[in-house]
């Protein structure tokens, strides 16, 4: 059974494929007659449904000729594979589609078929051999779980991420640190998985950034040269300030790591998606004027991020590197996300009438 749906190309389409003989009762359609009165399971899982960027077709215990159809018309950017759903609905199960066993991992690998998604997410127990096959076949990033895991983690990590790609154009990358980061203050803090290790993992490669600015080569009146940076951003003027809330809490090392890994995600995810949006001619601060080197200019330049936050850079740099977009733009943004995008500490605020406790 099938849920194909049309959509705009510029979405992220998400095909998910769910099995096992409880697989389409999680579905709202599925909420009718003598199926409605059945017990809602003690944890609300979320539902897969269509939302922001993310557009969801889903596939129920699919045979092979309806999943490589399924593909075919949808070419989802994002191929989700979720295990059994057994009845106790604790744990996920193997990957079988009605009654075909479909988890040696060669034989599921010839399954996907050109052109490639951009991200498998392998939601099934010791898939860490089925991911090396996928991702052989040469798809970027390949997410999976290298041990047994319970529904309750599974769904945490899921909702994670799918809200990640739904709210913004975010880097695979990204959306997997920040889905892991929430996984791990949740899941792992509050002991409903044993370690971070058996958490899912990422197969691919993190993006590469140049920040290492080409240098210009300034001669002054008297025949002398001079090597500078192409482009200075004069960063001791950006202030950036974040308010985080939650309950009072045990500052715990797991805790903090959790949200510096969650906050440097959202940062990378916010600056990735920037744009230049002005620049104008600024005069460099006063005690920078004079030493800025002859034939440098100094401008203003306002950046909007991914959520149309905007920042305010003051730069110097030659003229031929300002005003080239082809240069200027991927230089002013690279060495911005450097600057930014690594938070060191966090500073807690709390109530000092309440104890802290433990979640």
């Amino acid at each position: 059974m099938s849920q194909i749906q049309s959509f705009s190309r510029n979405n992220c389409a998400l095909l998910a494929v769910l099995c096992g003989k409880y697989a389409e009762n999680r579905t709202p359609a599925a909420r009718s007659g003598l199926e409605a009165k059945r017990p809602r399971p003690a944890y609300p899982f979320p539902e897969l449904s269509s939302a922001g960027r993310l557009e969801v077709h889903t596939l129920f215990n699919p045979t092979p000729e309806q999943f490589l159809e399924a593909q075919r018309v949808v070419q989802p950017n994002f191929l989700y594979i979720q295990g059994q759903q057994l009845e106790d609905e604790k744990e996920i199960g193997s990957l079988v589609w009605g009654d075909a066993d479909v988890s040696d991992p060669q034989a599921f690998s010839t399954l996907i078929s050109p052109p490639f998604p951009t991200i498998v997410y392998l939601e099934v127990p010791i898939g860490e051999k089925l991911a090396q096959a996928v991702h052989s076949k040469g798809i970027p990033y390949v997410i999976y779980w290298r041990n047994s895991f319970s529904s309750y983690a599974a769904s945490h990590f899921r909702h994670a991420l799918m809200s990640a790609i739904q709210s913004s154009v975010s880097h695979t990358w990204d959306a997997f640190q920040l889905a892991h980061a929430s996984f791990r203050l949740y899941c792992v803090r509050n002991n409903h998985v044993q370690s971070v290790k058996l958490g899912p993992r990422l197969l691919g490669d993190a993006p590469k950034i140049n920040i290492s600015p080409p240098e210009t080569e300034m001669v002054d009146e008297e025949g002398s040269s001079e090597v500078t940076p192409a482009i200075k951003i004069y960063d001791e003027e950006i202030n950036m300030k974040l308010l985080l809330c939650g309950v009072p809490c045990t500052l715990d090392p797991c805790l903090l790591g959790s949200l510096e890994d969650g906050l440097n995600a959202l940062l990378n995810i916010e600056i990735r998606g920037s744009k230049l949006q002005n620049r104008i001619s600024a005069s460099p601060p006063p005690l920078e004027a004079a030493s800025l080197p002859r034939g440098m200019v100094t401008m203003r330049c306002d950046i909007s991020t991914c959520s149309s936050s905007h920042v305010s850079l003051l730069v110097s740099g030659s003229a031929q590197t300002c005003f080239d977009d082809q240069v200027y733009i991927p230089l002013t943004l690279d060495t911005f996300l450097v600057l930014l995008c690594k938070v060191t500490w966090c500073s807690p605020v709390c109530a000092a009438s309440r104890e802290p406790h433990q979640e």
